[in-house]
């Protein structure tokens, strides 16, 4: 893990938080394929925003069924064809 660090293991998530970090907006940074360290801006956030609304589907495991169902709407599965069946 290139971003650990021994000096942080006795932080508390409050007191982590509040570092300073190189990873911060990693999430942003990956979606618009900028490298670690560029900068990201308000429209990077905006981009990001976007990608995740658009490509994004969440199921839930207590809901497997309706969750699949949603990932075959939005992936284009037809359940009625019989390879779809199983």
């Amino acid at each position: 893990e290139k971003t650990y660090r021994p000096e942080w293991a006795e932080l508390t998530i409050l007191e982590w938080a509040q570092k300073p970090s190189e990873d911060e907006n990693f999430m942003v940074r990956k979606l618009v394929g900028k490298s670690f360290g560029d900068p990201v801006d308000l429209h990077d956030l905006i981009v990001a925003k976007e990608l995740v609304r658009q490509r994004v589907v969440v199921g839930l495991m207590s809901e497997m069924e309706e969750s699949f169902k949603r990932f075959n709407i939005v992936l284009g599965v037809d359940e009625n064809e019989e390879r779809n069946k199983k």
